[in-house]
């Protein structure tokens, strides 16, 4: 299923909404923005939950089946979607079984996805005898989801699923996410504010202000962005994807490849051969001419400046720098600048201090010298 919209409307409050986005058949398009952006607004237009005026210029299609226009309305139930609220809405006098099993009972054509299977993605066999009572945020938010896959659905539309539930839980839920993206041969709507999320799982993203698409693209191409960084100050982070190569627990080291080249990060699950992600913070790369020489610093990679933020008074600036096919950002001082000479094109060597794996947010190695 493959969704393409063209969103123009305007509300009583004066909010104006201007959006045209594609979700791709597959993978996690994410919708990212500050709160009042627009995001679930957009979101609900495509579960076909929000009300219009015929004033409204709404184009909504699925493959070439026509959802929402001047002359007709498709029923939310006939969408073949399923939303995946922030607060979970599980029957509480039904156990978790009996809740998933109302799902399937219910489900519209034929999904060959079994209770069993599902339970087992989203890592809640042990939970199918309990009430919805006695599960914490973060367990029932997956039972929720659950219910949502087993209910047939061909699109799994998510509006700030994680908002509810706090920062130890999320870091729990988000693998689950995450492994859905990747055996599951359908599209996801993410909905989020959290930079978090929307890097640990975001394929595509549409980052929203005020009603409109400031930006869009691929996760990999946005978060190295020197535009959108550049008032981000020390939260600017680059994330590019690696594959697991070797793994050394006599250091507690894992050896991930970035093309000819390889980075360290500490000892993770993923057997080799993996594709994972990266989160490198830039005020924790920095560049230098020549070859590091006996440095505790493990990651030292090579690659070429590839474009400089336009100067200004502030005392730091981004570079963007090319790592064979990914890029990476290094804050550094306009000093630094001028003494390195640094221009694009120019070779440089990078010292990376902190990296941190995504694909398990609950690890993190800090190299520092």
């Amino acid at each position: 299923m493959q969704i393409t919209a063209q969103i123009h409307l305007t509300r009583a409050s004066g909010f104006t909404l201007a959006v045209d986005l594609t979700v791709k058949p597959t993978g996690v398009t994410a919708l990212y923005g500050p709160s009042g952006s627009g995001k679930s607004t957009v979101l609900r237009l495509l579960a076909g939950l929000e009300h219009t005026k015929p004033s409204d210029q709404i184009l909504i299609s699925s493959d070439a089946k026509i959802w929402h226009d001047e002359k007709q309305f498709i029923s939310p139930h006939l969408r073949d979607i399923g939303y995946v609220f922030q607060q979970p809405q599980l029957f509480p006098h039904l156990s978790v079984r009996r809740n998933l099993e109302y799902a399937i009972k219910r489900r519209r054509g034929n999904h060959d996805l079994t209770l069993q299977q599902v339970s087992g993605w989203l890592g809640i066999n042990h939970l199918l005898d309990a009430r919805p009572t006695s599960l914490s945020g973060g367990e029932a938010q997956r039972v929720a989801i659950a219910r949502v896959l087993l209910s047939g659905a061909r699109c799994l539309l998510m509006d700030e699923p994680l908002g509810a539930i706090d920062y130890a839980a999320r870091l729990q839920i988000l693998p689950y996410i995450d492994g859905l993206r990747r055996v599951l041969d359908i599209p996801i709507v993410y909905v989020s504010h959290a930079l978090d999320e929307i890097t640990y799982l975001a394929d595509e993203v549409y980052m929203l202000d005020q009603g409109r698409v400031i930006a869009s693209g691929r996760i990999f191409d946005l978060a190295s962005s020197l535009t959108l960084n550049s008032h981000e100050g020390d939260a600017v982070a680059a994330v590019i994807e690696g594959v697991v190569d070797t793994h050394d627990p006599d250091y507690g080291l894992s050896r991930l490849t970035l093309g000819s080249q390889s980075i360290y990060v500490s000892l993770c699950s993923q057997p080799p051969g993996t594709k994972v992600r990266l989160r490198i913070p830039a005020r924790d790369v920095s560049l230098t001419l020549q070859a590091p020489l006996q440095t505790s610093i493990l990651n030292v990679l090579t690659g070429v400046v590839s474009d400089i933020e336009t100067a200004s008074a502030k005392p730091s600036l981004l570079v963007k720098i090319k790592i064979e096919d990914h890029y990476i950002l290094s804050r550094i001082t306009r000093k630094s600048l001028a003494q390195l000479e640094l221009s694009p094109g120019k070779a440089v060597f990078i010292q990376i201090k902190t990296v941190a794996l995504l694909t398990d947010p609950t690890q993190q190695v800090s190299l520092l010298s």
